[in-house]
Formats: C-alpha cells, structure tokens, sequence
C-alpha cells in the first residue's frame, strides 16, 4: 500500500563509547565504535505497535503477542524510516514472531531491554539479516516458543542441529553487511548459528550475549574485515564450535579486535552439547591477518590455529582451561601463528599455574612472548612456548 509522508517524531540519540575504550580501539588501527549511529537531533522515531496504521505505513500494527507472523509489519516499519533518511524502529516489550527481517543502513532496530522484548523463529529462515544501521536493547531465540526453550532447548545431531528444537537457520545473519552494529542483544536457541557472519565490514558487536547453537555459537566465514567484539558473553552449548574464524571461497577473515569477552565452556556438555569444540579457532592463509584479542577471559576454551595466521596478538588475557591453551590439532598438518604477540597474559590450568600451554603450535617469524604468568612463558626466542613450557 501507499506511504504517505505525514508526521515525523524527534528523538535525541547521544554518542557513546565501549566502556571507556574508543581511544583504545582508535589506536589499535579498528574504527571508531560510534560510526554509523543512525539519528541525531530530529532522527525519525516510529513504534511498531502504535504508528503504523496512523502514520499509513502497514495495515496494521505488529501484535507482539507471540502467536502471529509480526514480519511484514516490522519490515515495513523498517523500509520506511530506510526511505525517510534513516531513524528508529522502537519495539516495545513484548513477544514477537519473526524472519527474514532486513535491517537496512540509517535504521536502529531497538527494543526495550532484553528481558522486555523478546523475538522468536517465525521460521527455518534466518531470523534478522542486517546490511546496515544498528541492533540493540532485545533477546532473540531461534526456537518457536517456550516449550523448546530455555532448559527444554535440545541441541539436535550432526553439528547442524539435526532434531533440535531451535527452528532458525541463524538468529542473525550477516551476509555483505557493512558498518552493522549490534548492542545489548542476547542471540540464542539457533538451529545452526546463533550469530554468523560472511563478507562484512566494519561490524561492532557490543555487550552481547549468544549461547545455544546447533552447529557454531559464533562463525565469521571468510571476507571479514575491520571487526570488534567488546564486553560481549559467549556460552557453552553448541553442536560444533564454540567461535569459529573461518575461510570461505579462499576468503579469510582479518584486522579484527576481541575486547574484554568472555569465553566460557565451564557447562559445555550439559544439554547434550559437545565438549570437543571448546575452542576459538583461528583459520588462516598469507593474506588475512592483524587480530587483536585483549583483555579476555577464557573458561575451558583453548585457542586453536589451523593453517598459518600472522600478526595475532593476545594481550593481557586470562586463560583458564583443562589442558593446554594454544593447540593445534593432529588433523591439521599445520598450525602456526606467525609474528605473533603473546603479552601480559595469565595462564592456568584447573585453577592453578599452568606447566604446558602449547601443544604443537608453532610460533614463527618475530613472534614474542612477554610478560606473561607464569614467567617461564617469556622466553624471547619462543623456544619454551614451541615446546610445550618445558
């Protein structure tokens, strides 16, 4: 149907900063975490389930009350703020059935906390699939509805989620995005990923939350490129992976940064889920490389190279895991970060001061360890890190 232009609302958006960090990422070469904040002054405000009948943007408002399809409703909320120049998209608490939603550039898709708007699988489909603009402030589950949520949430078979209860391919899909922000959101319950990604630019995840996935919590696929991920929570039920760096089509991820995340596999198991996949995998080739990964805090999830990855850094990071933290595993004939820094990090195992971090990791070209605990994973030359710590 017709929509005609008739009245905007103004909202004030302010600027805001990672928890203080935006000089740290400036100087880490990653782009400020604030470009790209759809609105301003006089941004355009539209809510879901009041103004899109008076305002002639769809037939009716979206119902938020978890039985029907809110798709079309919400789309066209989102289609027209795109048209307009850009603004925000409010959706207020409630229940909502969706997929295949396209957030577009210009377009603040946000909710009114993750414990007030709550979006669940309309269908197999991917349930958000931004190309621009900004997610924020709501929970998403890819299963349908309580009853195969939550502690009835079933993993399924064969790393895909086979037999799960989670119904969407992905809860947030993001293929070709550029400058997407996501804040505030919790992403759970997926038939495959809870959040994927291939081809992006510029992506900022910010405080977020993704735990249950049929296949990988988290998969960058190849072509990835100017990425952070800051004070974001990645949890312990999966089918495959826990965070998987991966090619795709000869495409690999690069100049990237982990800020202050954590990574926790303490339940992995629980649920049926697979306890293998507790690990942050790293998949490289000569021409991806630059990855920051600072401040973290790692849980029974090791740090796994598959094929060469240059200019890694871990800084400051707390290990915490059940065996060695760095792997390569036996499938993979190599396994080697090349020019790596390995810095201020703490590495334990059970608790206590790890004795061996590596098993079969090499650590080429001007690699440097420094200023780790325990001391003896200093050594200038890499020789005790190469060889186990010994």
């Amino acid at each position: 149907m017709k929509r005609p232009i008739t009245r905007t609302r103004a909202v004030r958006v302010s600027s805001w900063c990672v928890a203080g960090f935006c000089v740290l990422l400036q100087a880490s070469g990653a782009a400020d975490v604030t470009r790209g904040l759809p609105g301003g002054p006089a941004a355009l405000l539209v809510d879901v389930r009041h103004d899109l009948v008076p305002l002639g943007i769809y037939e009716t408002d979206a119902t938020g009350e978890g039985e029907e399809d809110d798709s079309a409703a919400i789309q066209a909320a989102i289609d027209f703020v795109a048209e307009q120049g850009g603004g925000t998209v409010i959706i207020p608490p409630g229940v909502y059935r969706v997929a295949g939603i396209d957030v577009k550039p210009g377009v603040h898709l946000m909710g009114a906390g993750r414990k007030k708007t709550i979006f669940r699988a309309w269908s197999t489909g991917t349930m958000f699939r931004p190309t621009g603009g900004w997610m924020s402030d709501f929970s998403a589950y890819g299963t349908p509805d309580e009853q195969g949520s939550g502690e009835n949430w079933k993993v399924g078979t064969g790393g895909v989620g086979r037999g799960g209860t989670g119904r969407a391919l992905h809860v947030i899909g993001i293929y070709g995005g550029v400058d997407v922000h996501i804040h505030n959101v919790r992403a759970m319950e997926s038939r495959y990923d809870c959040l994927y990604t291939r081809g992006t630019r510029g992506l900022r995840v910010t405080n977020c939350h993704f735990d249950r996935a049929g296949r990988n919590v988290v998969s960058m696929v190849g072509d990835d490129e100017d990425f952070v991920f800051a004070n974001s929570y990645i949890g312990s039920h999966w089918g495959l992976y826990h965070f998987d760096i991966e090619p795709n089509a000869g495409k690999y991820v690069r100049d990237g940064l982990i800020l202050n995340c954590t990574f926790d596999g303490r339940a992995a198991g629980q649920l049926n889920t697979d306890t293998w996949g507790s690990m942050l995998i790293f998949t490289g080739k000569e021409n991806c490389a630059n990855v920051t990964v600072m401040a973290c805090t790692f849980l029974d999830i090791k740090v796994r190279v598959r094929g060469v990855f240059p200019d890694v850094r871990f800084l400051y990071n707390h290990f915490d895991v059940r065996n060695r933290t760095f792997v390569k595993v036996r499938t993979n004939p190599v396994g080697e970060f090349e020019n790596a820094l390995v810095r201020g990090n703490t590495f334990l195992v059970n608790g206590e001061p790890a004795e061996l971090i590596n098993y079969g990791v090499s650590f080429t070209g001007r690699s440097v360890f420094e200023g780790n605990t325990p001391e003896k994973f200093n050594d200038p030359r890499c020789e005790r890190p190469m060889n186990g710590g010994t």
